[in-house]
């Protein structure tokens, strides 16, 4: 969620909503009772023509990481006030994010018609490369590149149409051009770090700390570091920089399962625990923490503590494969 979130600023003010029709089914997913979400359930229930509720509650529903219903309520958010941009820009954004360009360009298309902001030209684009329709997509930022070569929004996005296309050579052109316009656009420097990253090169090192220095308070780069040096093999250094994320963001769920699948790995199954135990108290609706619990519980032959965390995950997700595949051979 981090590119989805450095694409679209305007999502850290949103909040969503879903179609009437939906909300008794999706009122029974248990992350609409999590506790930071509760109190805009509640509202909505007592005032479910509210377009504002459902638009604060996926503020919640995205900080944990519940993408489907998120785009639910934002849905319902446009469908109950059509007028409000600021509402079409998040569904599209997510949308988006979602692998949905089709139906993020029917919200695209109408916030055109509302306003000629070059951004939603470029949200156009990256609807286009949501359905890997790389001609449609290329169309249009070639032809804001000519309009102006140097724009680093315009050079992420095609530095991203590239990456797409499997021409990693001149994605990697692109971000380096916006690293030299633009040392502290933020997500163009990332780009060329995670290019870097996806193609094992060791500059990815030295761009995530580059990154980090520019927000010590966003774990994310650090994070990104455990993974490089675990795709190397590197254990120590995965671990190393997962306690770094974790330090600096105590919330971070994914470093916390990540840390503690190592842990379990190693056969360090009360540590794994606490680890995946605490992932699911910063993030009661993350179905990996849950999975991770029931792994190591089933390690240790509690087979039926751990088909209950295997339960909750799938609670959570239903379409967990690990935690489905356990749970059948527990049942």
């Amino acid at each position: 969620m981090k590119i989805f979130l450095v694409i679209i600023p305007i999502l850290f003010l949103f909040s969503c909503g879903n179609k009437n029709n939906d909300n008794q089914v999706v009122n029974a997913h248990p992350a609409l009772s999590n506790p930071l979400v509760k109190p805009y359930t509640d509202a909505i229930a007592s005032d479910s023509t509210n377009a504002e509720l459902y638009f604060q509650r996926a503020e919640k529903l995205f900080d944990l990481k519940m993408e489907e219903l998120t785009e639910n309520d934002l849905a319902t958010a446009v469908r109950l006030a059509p007028e409000n941009m600021n509402y079409k820009v998040a569904l599209s954004a997510i949308l988006i994010d979602r692998g949905k360009g089709s139906a993020a360009l029917e919200q695209i298309k109408a916030l055109q018609k509302m306003s000629n902001q070059s951004d939603y030209v470029l949200m156009e684009a990256e609807a286009y490369m949501a359905d890997q329709k790389v001609p449609e997509a290329e169309k249009i930022i070639n032809n804001l590149l000519a309009q102006n070569p140097n724009d680093p929004k315009v050079l992420l996005d095609a530095s991203k149409l590239k990456a797409i296309a499997k021409d990693t050579t001149t994605a990697i052109e692109y971000a380096k051009k916006i690293a030299e316009i633009a040392p502290t656009f933020y997500d163009g420097v990332y780009q060329l770090a995670d290019l870097y990253n996806a193609t094992n090169n060791k500059e990815a090192v030295n761009w995530y700390l580059n990154i980090y220095k520019l927000d010590t308070l966003n774990a994310y780069p650090l994070y990104d570091l455990s993974r490089y040096y675990h795709k190397q093999g590197d254990l120590i250094q995965t671990k190393h920089y997962l306690s770094k994320a974790i330090a600096v963001d105590k919330s971070f769920a994914n470093a916390y399962n990540d840390y503690g699948t190592i842990l379990m790995q190693e056969d360090s199954l009360e540590k794994a625990a606490r680890l995946f135990q605490m992932a699911i108290e910063n993030a009661p609706a993350n179905a990996d923490a849950y999975y991770g619990k029931g792994m190591t519980y089933l390690k240790k032959g509690n087979k039926e503590l751990a088909k209950k965390f295997f339960i909750q995950a799938l609670t959570f997700n239903g379409k967990h494969e690990n935690a489905k595949k356990e749970y059948e051979k527990l049942k």
